[in-house]
């Protein structure tokens, strides 16, 4: 068994040497028409333009494609940035617990229906900051690039995690959960049922004005059937070795341990059974192409996820547009989108491109 790793400045140590290194790219997806619904069903998007035939057969692509967040369903694109080259048993959660940050996502091309997505992961950097409710922390940097079955690009990620001392005795990153807003606790299933988008009509470019606010997104409070959801039909994880499971000193690692609660408060310093941060990456995209509409073309996503999010939270979107411009031949606009918890805290917020048509 190799040594572990159990200083911060050995972990930054061992990820500086893998900088640089490609690593093998594992597993790939195929957009069928099945996945692309499970994958709507994991985020909470029921757009008709991923899900219905005739519906899509009247849009620009003339047929059915993936949303742009589909590339997570081929993967999260986070191995890379987790453990960097570093042997993974040199590495435990009692140890050093990690969190997804964010990252800068530029799409390239549509994802057309049975097209098979893979990613390839390179390490880029590692970044050491400073919280107060943390301390010392590292932010790991990847780059992943998502490729059809063609060896086309489809998109291109440039991923951020946190790794961090685990703050022990069972303690728990504190944020504000407080209800202060006038948001009401509201199942998440009906939402999506009810949840009414641009669709077929053309959000032409000339109409829009800077700092017109976008239609508010409610995602509700957060339950274990969303976690399962995005668990099972985006990420699709398998089951976990019995040495694993004693390993990281859990009974349900499905999920990396986001079901067991006290695996979630004494390995991931959470409240409670918590989210995958990229979930809350697919809602902000979901804003952009629900506001857009079919014709739009969400050319990229800087996203930053800052606080957790676990069960019983409440969720809501929100949106501008904070910049309209032309460039390249495209006309273009920026929308500030952010996810509010029940006490009006940002927890995850973007910066999304979207091409209009003139």
């Amino acid at each position: 068994m190799p040594d572990l790793i159990t200083t911060l400045d050995e972990f930054e140590d061992e990820y500086h040497k893998g900088i640089g290194v490609t690593l093998p790219s594992r597993g790939s997806r195929e957009a069928s028409l099945d996945n692309i619904q499970r994958f709507g069903d994991g985020v909470g998007d029921y757009n008709p333009l991923w899900r219905d035939e005739s519906h899509a057969a009247a849009s620009r692509y003339k047929g059915i494609t993936a949303p742009p967040m589909f590339i997570y369903g081929a993967s999260l694109g986070i191995s890379a940035a987790i453990n960097g080259a570093i042997d993974p048993q040199r590495l435990t959660s009692a140890n050093f617990p990690m969190n997804y940050a964010g990252g800068e996502i530029t799409f390239h091309r549509p994802i057309w229906r049975s097209d098979r997505i893979h990613a390839v992961e390179s390490i880029v950097n590692v970044t050491r900051k400073q919280s107060e409710r943390i301390g010392p922390f590292l932010i790991c940097t990847a780059m992943v690039e998502y490729f059809n079955q063609r060896q086309e690009l489809v998109a291109t990620k440039l991923t951020n995690m946190a790794r961090y001392k685990n703050l022990g005795g069972g303690r728990t990153i504190e944020y504000d959960r407080e209800t202060k807003t006038n948001i009401i606790e509201e199942a998440p299933d009906p939402l999506v049922w009810e949840r009414t988008r641009r669709g077929t009509e053309p959000r032409p470019w000339e109409s829009v004005t800077e700092n017109e606010e976008l239609p508010t997104l409610h995602k509700g409070t957060y339950t274990v059937t969303e976690l399962f959801l995005f668990t099972h039909g985006v990420v699709g994880t398998g089951r976990s070795p019995r040495a694993y499971l004693e390993a990281e000193d859990s009974t349900d690692l499905g999920g990396g341990g986001r079901y067991d609660t006290k695996h979630a408060q004494d390995r991931r310093n959470m409240p409670g059974q918590f989210d995958w941060g990229p979930q809350r990456v697919c809602w902000l995209c979901q804003m952009a192409t629900d506001w857009g509409g079919d014709d739009a073309i969400v050319k990229s996503l800087n996203t930053r996820v800052r606080h957790p999010n676990v069960v019983g939270d409440t969720n809501t979107i929100y949106g501008k547009v904070a910049r309209k411009y032309q460039a390249d031949g495209e006309n273009l606009v920026d929308l500030q989108i952010w996810n509010e918890n029940q006490a009006g805290l940002a927890t995850a917020e973007s910066v999304a491109t979207v091409a209009l048509s003139a």
